[in-house]
Protein backbone atom coordinates (compact mmCIF):
# COMPACT_ATOMS: atom_id res chain seq x y z
CA UNK A 1 0.00 0.00 0.00
CA UNK A 2 2.74 2.68 0.54
CA UNK A 3 4.38 1.37 -3.06
CA UNK A 4 0.96 2.34 -4.53
CA UNK A 5 0.33 5.26 -2.41
CA UNK A 6 3.97 6.61 -3.87
CA UNK A 7 3.06 5.75 -7.23
CA UNK A 8 0.22 7.63 -7.12
CA UNK A 9 1.47 11.04 -5.45
CA UNK A 10 4.29 10.54 -8.74
CA UNK A 11 2.02 10.14 -10.95
CA UNK A 12 -0.19 13.43 -9.38
CA UNK A 13 2.93 15.00 -9.86
CA UNK A 14 3.56 14.13 -13.17
CA UNK A 15 -0.44 14.92 -14.26
CA UNK A 16 -0.52 18.04 -12.70
CA UNK A 17 3.15 19.38 -14.29
CA UNK A 18 1.58 18.14 -17.66
CA UNK A 19 -1.64 20.31 -17.46
CA UNK A 20 0.25 23.54 -17.30
CA UNK A 21 2.84 22.50 -20.05
CA UNK A 22 0.30 21.58 -22.35
CA UNK A 23 -2.53 24.11 -21.12
CA UNK A 24 -1.74 26.44 -24.37
CA UNK A 25 -1.82 23.62 -26.83
CA UNK A 26 -5.09 22.26 -25.81
CA UNK A 27 -6.41 25.70 -25.48
CA UNK A 28 -5.38 26.42 -29.15
CA UNK A 29 -6.45 23.00 -30.52
CA UNK A 30 -9.87 23.69 -28.90
CA UNK A 31 -9.74 27.45 -30.64
CA UNK A 32 -8.55 26.34 -34.05
CA UNK A 33 -10.44 23.33 -34.00
CA UNK A 34 -13.80 25.52 -33.44
CA UNK A 35 -12.14 27.38 -36.60
CA UNK A 36 -12.36 23.88 -38.85
CA UNK A 37 -16.28 23.91 -37.82
CA UNK A 38 -17.25 27.64 -37.80
CA UNK A 39 -14.51 28.93 -40.45
CA UNK A 40 -16.69 32.70 -41.05
CA UNK A 41 -17.43 32.90 -36.71
CA UNK A 42 -13.95 33.10 -36.01
CA UNK A 43 -12.71 34.98 -38.67
CA UNK A 44 -15.05 37.41 -37.56
CA UNK A 45 -13.32 37.94 -34.54
CA UNK A 46 -9.96 38.90 -35.84
CA UNK A 47 -8.90 42.41 -37.76
CA UNK A 48 -10.49 43.23 -41.51
CA UNK A 49 -8.63 40.74 -43.52
CA UNK A 50 -10.00 42.20 -46.87
CA UNK A 51 -7.59 42.68 -49.72
CA UNK A 52 -6.12 46.47 -51.17
CA UNK A 53 -8.63 47.90 -53.53
CA UNK A 54 -6.15 47.36 -56.56
CA UNK A 55 -8.55 49.93 -58.59
CA UNK A 56 -7.45 52.67 -56.17
CA UNK A 57 -3.67 52.09 -58.20
CA UNK A 58 -4.89 53.91 -61.40
CA UNK A 59 -6.12 56.89 -59.86
CA UNK A 60 -2.48 57.45 -57.99
CA UNK A 61 -0.08 60.01 -59.31
CA UNK A 62 3.03 57.51 -58.60
CA UNK A 63 1.13 55.03 -61.48
CA UNK A 64 3.04 54.44 -64.43
CA UNK A 65 3.14 51.17 -67.07
CA UNK A 66 6.24 49.32 -66.22
CA UNK A 67 8.31 46.60 -68.62
CA UNK A 68 10.24 43.70 -67.11
CA UNK A 69 13.40 45.23 -66.31
CA UNK A 70 11.25 48.18 -64.80
CA UNK A 71 9.23 45.48 -63.15
CA UNK A 72 12.59 44.02 -61.57
CA UNK A 73 13.82 47.14 -60.31
CA UNK A 74 10.88 48.36 -58.31
CA UNK A 75 10.62 44.41 -57.11
CA UNK A 76 14.34 44.52 -55.98
CA UNK A 77 13.42 47.88 -54.20
CA UNK A 78 10.99 46.00 -52.25
CA UNK A 79 12.72 43.03 -51.43
CA UNK A 80 16.69 44.46 -51.10
CA UNK A 81 19.34 41.81 -51.28
CA UNK A 82 16.65 38.77 -52.56
CA UNK A 83 17.23 36.66 -55.41
CA UNK A 84 14.23 37.10 -57.78
CA UNK A 85 13.42 34.72 -60.56
CA UNK A 86 10.37 35.81 -62.91
CA UNK A 87 7.71 33.06 -63.09
CA UNK A 88 5.67 34.56 -65.94
CA UNK A 89 5.20 37.54 -67.61
CA UNK A 90 1.80 36.65 -68.58
CA UNK A 91 0.30 35.78 -65.15
CA UNK A 92 -2.56 37.66 -63.20
CA UNK A 93 -3.16 38.74 -60.05
CA UNK A 94 -6.31 40.30 -58.49
CA UNK A 95 -7.42 41.08 -62.05
CA UNK A 96 -4.67 42.69 -62.79
CA UNK A 97 -1.99 42.21 -65.22
CA UNK A 98 1.25 41.38 -63.57
CA UNK A 99 4.92 40.12 -63.49
CA UNK A 100 5.39 37.67 -60.70
CA UNK A 101 8.87 37.14 -59.24
CA UNK A 102 9.81 34.03 -57.23
CA UNK A 103 11.63 35.36 -53.76
CA UNK A 104 11.58 31.98 -52.18
CA UNK A 105 9.16 31.79 -49.60
CA UNK A 106 6.92 34.08 -51.04
CA UNK A 107 6.00 36.17 -54.31
CA UNK A 108 6.72 39.50 -55.06
CA UNK A 109 3.95 40.89 -58.01
CA UNK A 110 4.31 43.90 -60.07
CA UNK A 111 1.44 45.73 -61.73
CA UNK A 112 2.37 46.02 -65.04
CA UNK A 113 0.19 48.87 -65.60
CA UNK A 114 0.88 51.09 -62.22
CA UNK A 115 3.99 49.66 -60.84
CA UNK A 116 2.26 48.76 -57.78
CA UNK A 117 3.75 45.89 -55.80
CA UNK A 118 2.14 42.93 -53.79
CA UNK A 119 4.31 40.67 -51.58
CA UNK A 120 2.52 37.67 -51.56
CA UNK A 121 3.30 34.67 -48.99
CA UNK A 122 1.56 31.85 -47.37
CA UNK A 123 0.34 33.87 -44.40
CA UNK A 124 -0.03 37.90 -45.47
CA UNK A 125 0.17 39.97 -48.61
CA UNK A 126 1.71 43.20 -48.10
CA UNK A 127 1.11 46.04 -50.89
CA UNK A 128 3.64 48.78 -52.00
CA UNK A 129 3.89 51.58 -53.79
CA UNK A 130 6.53 51.64 -56.54
CA UNK A 131 8.22 53.55 -54.82
CA UNK A 132 8.26 51.16 -52.16
CA UNK A 133 6.23 52.70 -49.78
CA UNK A 134 4.05 49.93 -47.87
CA UNK A 135 0.30 50.91 -47.68
CA UNK A 136 -1.54 47.57 -46.68
CA UNK A 137 -0.87 44.47 -44.79
CA UNK A 138 -3.40 41.83 -45.19
CA UNK A 139 -3.02 38.71 -42.88
CA UNK A 140 -4.43 35.27 -43.76
CA UNK A 141 -6.00 34.39 -40.48
CA UNK A 142 -6.94 31.12 -41.66
CA UNK A 143 -3.84 29.51 -42.49
CA UNK A 144 -2.45 31.28 -39.49
CA UNK A 145 -5.44 28.80 -37.37
CA UNK A 146 -4.87 25.96 -39.90
CA UNK A 147 -0.93 25.82 -39.25
CA UNK A 148 -1.44 26.30 -35.55
CA UNK A 149 -4.12 23.08 -35.43
CA UNK A 150 -1.80 21.33 -37.71
CA UNK A 151 1.91 21.97 -36.25
CA UNK A 152 1.74 23.69 -33.06
CA UNK A 153 2.68 27.16 -33.91
CA UNK A 154 3.11 29.26 -37.42
CA UNK A 155 5.53 28.02 -40.21
CA UNK A 156 6.64 24.49 -41.25
CA UNK A 157 10.41 24.54 -41.24
CA UNK A 158 10.54 22.54 -38.35
CA UNK A 159 7.31 20.31 -39.21
CA UNK A 160 4.56 19.16 -36.74
CA UNK A 161 6.72 17.67 -33.79
CA UNK A 162 5.72 20.73 -31.26
CA UNK A 163 1.95 19.41 -32.20
CA UNK A 164 3.21 15.15 -32.05
CA UNK A 165 4.75 16.02 -28.22
CA UNK A 166 1.57 18.21 -26.96
CA UNK A 167 -0.96 15.27 -28.61
CA UNK A 168 1.63 12.54 -26.97
CA UNK A 169 1.56 14.58 -23.49
CA UNK A 170 -1.91 14.60 -23.85
CA UNK A 171 -2.07 11.57 -24.36
CA UNK A 172 -0.10 10.75 -21.10
CA UNK A 173 -2.15 13.53 -19.29
CA UNK A 174 -5.58 11.31 -20.29
CA UNK A 175 -4.34 8.12 -19.03
CA UNK A 176 -2.75 9.66 -15.65
CA UNK A 177 -5.85 11.01 -15.02
CA UNK A 178 -8.17 8.01 -15.24
CA UNK A 179 -5.41 5.85 -13.15
CA UNK A 180 -5.73 8.75 -10.38
CA UNK A 181 -9.49 8.60 -10.38
CA UNK A 182 -10.23 4.83 -10.82
CA UNK A 183 -7.32 3.94 -8.39
CA UNK A 184 -7.98 5.64 -4.88
CA UNK A 185 -12.08 4.20 -5.92
CA UNK A 186 -10.88 0.77 -6.18
CA UNK A 187 -8.88 1.01 -2.98
CA UNK A 188 -12.04 2.51 -0.79
CA UNK A 189 -13.67 -0.76 -2.65
CA UNK A 190 -11.34 -2.89 -1.40
CA UNK A 191 -10.69 -1.69 1.94
CA UNK A 192 -14.55 -1.70 2.67
CA UNK A 193 -14.75 -5.54 1.42
CA UNK A 194 -12.24 -6.15 4.21
CA UNK A 195 -13.41 -4.37 6.58
CA UNK A 196 -16.59 -5.69 6.46
CA UNK A 197 -14.80 -9.38 6.16
CA UNK A 198 -12.96 -8.32 9.77
CA UNK A 199 -16.59 -7.37 11.29
CA UNK A 200 -17.90 -10.88 10.16
CA UNK A 201 -15.36 -12.22 11.74
CA UNK A 202 -16.18 -10.88 14.55
CA UNK A 203 -19.50 -11.38 14.90
CA UNK A 204 -18.80 -14.90 14.41
CA UNK A 205 -16.64 -15.49 17.20
CA UNK A 206 -18.97 -13.42 19.35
Amino acid sequence: KPRAMSFERLLKTIHSWLGVMILPWVVAAGFTGLYMNHADLVLSLFPDTAHYDASLFDASPLARPVDEAAALAIAGAVVPGGELALQDDEDWFHDRHVYSFDAGDYYVIVDRQTGFVWTNGRYRTQTFTPEGARIHTRVRWGRVLSSIHERGWVGSDLGTWLADIAAGALVVFGLSGLVLFVAPRVRRAKNRRVKAAMLRAMAAKG
